[in-house]
């Protein structure tokens, strides 16, 4: 399995690269930065850019193992090189967590994207901190949970969170219930493990219909209290066993409550999902999907309106025959969907275009002996290998299989899968040829991470080594490289040169999966090429987006404090505007002046936000990046086979200049032309006393900017309202 062959030598000279001084400053410490002791001072510090570089590099090349030192230590350094640079950016899981504990780790926790077909694994993943997609269609939801057994959770009177008159005791418990045959207790684990284990337990039995009228009792007296560190997550303070304890207490009124069994579904995950966003630093984003052709997709439209089951995005998976509108059926979905969409004003649901995702199907079928969902660490009871079981053969008598995460960018299996993914920054780099090298090597570190880490669904990441390779700061570099802005771009015949140099990096992906895979002796990755969101990691730096044009030009990004906290007099001593919200009591909000990267290049006026980009014309480059990135083409201009994801893009309308009328229009002429894409009006936040960013002119943030006085001791703060994508697919 050696890899033999002589890779690109390293020519790049290794730069540190600087953060951005506000926001991506403040970004990295919220995210990804370490505490670390400084050697010379002996005091506690954050981590250089050029460190995380370092560990990182360490974690990922440390899965080759000590029998390829040669070829470890030139890709440690290559990708330090990169990673320092700011030309490889690793996507933010691996940011966090990468370091030499790498090979000992499961590989959920470097991934951004997953699927799941059972509750269970769903909320193991959630807890993992992966986006979670899920189908709802008829054949995919085989759990009736009125069979679920009654559930009672119950903890030591002498755990630390136990409280007296609320919480029932181990003690009193088995003095009430006693045991039987129709007892069953289950001591939870203090792991996620264990937890994702007290879920099965319930699934597992609503599953088998034969426990209705007995009786499960969850023990929750190993689980560690509220706050006390968890070793996985930096050892951040753990929420203690309420949350899901109460999730469960929710979870349980599904039974009786006569809703078919998809719904049924829809709510068990949403409690659960509310459980690991009261959980803290991990985050809760979920897609979920329901095929056009179920009878009761009607209700899975307006399922959310009013405000319910907010934890997930909810999109209608369509097809080529569903575009074509030949059926009654057929046109009835579209008008509902567009309906609820526009008038709703969340774009909800969405469209799923699944004749468009990638599928590979060999090797799929010996999906159907159950054994598709377990690792080293967790391993399902056998008897629930019968449900997987169940759900394998559904899937397999689809005629499509594949559904997206949450923010769209990756097929995967509907079964259960995940992509890793990195993004690569071609304006840090200094030639093409060095950015070649960046996308050269983000594809083997992604390749790495499927080859060398166990995972829940090992299977199927040895079936598709499924890899994400993305691009970020694109427009930097358009303009940057080429001279063009976002108008050029979509003038496909004035911008080839560009696009030729787009399409060229696709094929160094696609080469450098093929050779390295073989190196390996493991599968060519399925798909390879995607444009993920991007957003926290692209604030790093202040670069735009993924595939997304600048919001705003100049805006002050607005933290939330305490209005006791020193902080806010400091900022205040230094100039920075300050205000009291009235609508938050006994809160202040500080304001910080902030300007992308891509207004400070001298764009001559021809600098275009999202705001000021026509629907038409982000459909003209929705559809340029899949031609040459997504699906790429030859030297010649020819459509290569297509081995990409998906581009992961919202595309916002402006609901005061667009009537229902030409929404509909814009959405029947191009939403079936493209892969995936989030459709949703601009919101008008002024009559908001708490915007997280206000526009302002240049005038006003230059003023802003002269009035706050310098200081290195005092640093620049962001909440996660700044952290979130602006759709809102992957919530933190």
């Amino acid at each position: 399995m050696s890899p033999k062959a002589a890779l690109p030598k390293v020519k790049m000279k290794f730069t540190n690269r600087k953060l951005d001084s506000g926001m991506g400053r403040a970004v990295a410490r919220r995210t990804y930065l370490r505490r670390v002791i400084d050697k010379t001072t002996k005091r506690e510090r954050w981590e250089t850019w050029r460190e995380v570089a370092e560990r990182v590099a360490l974690g990922n090349t440390a899965l080759l193992g000590s029998s390829f030192a040669a070829h470890r230590k030139q890709e440690q350094e290559l990708l330090t090189k990169h990673i320092s640079n700011g030309s490889v950016l690793m996507s933010g899981r691996h940011l966090q967590h990468g370091d030499k504990t790498q090979p000992g780790r499961n590989m959920e926790v470097f991934t951004n994207c997953s699927t799941a077909s059972s509750s269970y694994t769903l909320f193991y993943l959630l807890m993992n901190g992966s986006g979670v997609g899920r189908p709802y269609d008829d054949d995919m939801c085989v759990v009736n949970w009125d069979n679920m057994p009654n559930v009672r959770c119950v903890m030591a009177a002498d755990h630390p969170d136990f409280v007296w008159g609320v919480d029932e005791s181990v003690r009193d418990a088995e003095h009430k219930y006693g045991k039987g045959d129709n007892i069953h207790w289950f001591h939870v684990p203090d792991s996620r493990e264990g937890w994702a284990q007290a879920i099965e337990m319930i699934e597992i039995m609503a599953y088998e219909k034969k426990f209705k009228d007995d009786l499960l009792i969850l023990d929750f007296s190993k689980v560690r209290a509220k706050g006390e560190s968890i070793k996985g997550m930096q050892n951040r303070p753990s929420s203690g066993p309420k949350p899901l304890m109460n999730s469960i207490d929710k979870l349980a009124t599904i039974k009786g409550a006569d809703l078919s069994l998809w719904k049924q579904a829809m709510f068990v995950d949403h409690y659960l999902a509310e459980c690991v966003l009261v959980g803290g630093a991990r985050r809760s984003a979920r897609i979920a999907t329901k095929t056009w052709t179920d009878p009761e997709v009607f209700d899975f439209i307006s399922i959310k309106r009013g405000g319910f089951l907010w934890s997930a995005n909810n999109s209608v998976a369509v097809d080529e025959k569903f575009w074509k509108q030949k059926s009654g059926h057929a046109r009835k979905v579209l008008d509902m969907i567009l309906k609820a969409s526009y008038e709703d004003g969340t774009g909800e649901p969405g469209f799923i275009n699944q004749h468009r995702l990638v599928q590979n199907d060999e090797g799929y079928d010996g999906y159907q002996d159950g054994k598709y969902a377990q690792s080293k660490k967790y391993k399902p009871l056998k008897r629930t290998e019968k449900m997987l079981s169940h759900l394998a053969r559904n899937a397999g008598a689809k005629l499509y299989s594949q559904i997206p995460n949450p923010c769209g960018e990756i097929s995967l299996n509907m079964l259960g899968g995940y992509c890793v993914i990195a993004d690569v920054v071609p304006y840090y780099a200094p030639t093409l040829d060095d950015a070649e090298e960046g996308f050269r090597a983000a594809t083997r570190a992604l390749i790495r991470v499927n080859t060398y880490m166990d995972s829940l669904y090992n299977r199927e990441v040895k079936r598709t080594n499924r890899i994400g390779v993305g691009m970020t700061g694109i427009h930097e570099f358009a303009w940057n490289t080429y001279g063009f802005a976002f108008r050029d771009l979509i003038d496909e015949e004035k911008s080839q040169e560009f696009w030729n140099t787009i399409a060229r990096f696709k094929r160094a992906v696609v080469d450098e999966a093929a050779t390295y895979s073989k190196k390996l002796k493991v599968t060519v990755p399925h798909t390879n090429t995607t444009i993920k969101p991007s957003g926290t990691i692209s604030k790093l730096f202040a670069l735009t987006e993924g595939a997304h044009l600048p919001s705003m030009r100049e805006y002050i990004r607005w933290v939330q404090y305490r209005s006791d906290d020193p902080q806010v007099k400091r900022y205040k001593d230094k100039g920075y505007p300050v205000k009291e919200l009235q609508s938050y009591q006994g809160s202040t909000a500080v304001g910080f002046p902030t300007q992308p990267l891509i207004c400070r290049l001298g764009m001559n006026g021809e600098l275009v936000t999202a705001a000021e980009a026509t629907p038409e014309e982000q459909y003209k480059w929705l559809m340029l990046l899949e031609k040459y990135w997504i699906v790429g083409v030859d030297t010649a201009g020819k459509p290569l086979e297509d081995t990409g994801n998906q581009v992961s893009y919202t595309l916002k309308y402006n609901p005061t200049k667009t009537s229902f009328k030409k929404y509909v229009e814009m959405v029947k002429k191009y939403q079936g032309l493209i892969k995936c894409c989030s459709v949703m009006p601009q919101q008008d936040a002024t009559a908001y006393e708490y915007q997280p960013e206000q526009p302002v002119t240049i005038s006003e943030f230059m003023r802003v900017l002269d009035e706050i006085e310098k200081d290195e001791s005092l640093f620049e703060d962001i909440d996660y309202a700044h952290l979130q994508c602006e759709s809102g697919a992957c919530p933190i």
